[in-house]
């Protein structure tokens, strides 16, 4: 059975060469699980993980579809939801707009989520780690955990309480 350690954290710190404390804590992960293989939530080819698993030669892979792929998938942007329910509602801040925005947010995400299980089943390794946005740990834990992964949430959201000591 294949085993998937998942890690929240946000983009902006995924994309961050700087962030030396992200890539020791990723490094110590992949010791502590020995993950053989990598799979993340970004939009670049180039971020702090695609950078450790090639170093290490890990299998890697980018499981969020791209905006091609998002089309011929049919799941919409942030944006055009955004923009959809403006015209609409005739408003975005209504209760009703709110909500409807809210609940169309996370019928997009849910829909990525499955996309990501389907790219994460094309990986060979049998020690897996997962990069996403902190928002996605609970749905897409619960999502794979109903297809009989074995699955370890690492750290709900990576770069909270860093990011709150820097504020202090």
């Amino acid at each position: 059975m294949t085993q998937l350690v998942l890690i929240g954290t946000s983009h902006p710190i995924q994309r961050d060469s700087t962030r030396s404390d992200f890539r020791e804590y990723i490094n110590a992960n992949i010791t502590k699980h020995h993950v053989d293989g990598i799979a993340e939530e970004i939009d670049v080819s180039d971020s702090v993980v695609s950078d450790i698993a090639g170093h290490l030669g890990l299998e890697y892979k980018i499981i969020e579809p791209n905006e091609q792929e998002r089309i011929a998938l049919g799941i919409d942007s942030l944006n055009q939801i955004e923009n959809s329910i403006f015209n609409e509602f005739d408003d975005d801040e209504s209760l009703e707009a709110t909500a409807e925005c809210e609940a169309r947010k996370q019928s997009t995400f849910r829909a990525r989520e499955k996309e990501w299980l389907k790219r994460i089943k094309t990986m060979e390794g049998k020690q897996l780690l997962v990069i996403c946005g902190a928002n996605h740990i609970t749905p897409f834990c619960e999502l794979l955990k109903s297809c009989t992964f074995n699955v370890i949430v690492e750290c709900e959201f990576w770069g909270k309480h860093k990011s709150l000591k820097q504020d202090s």
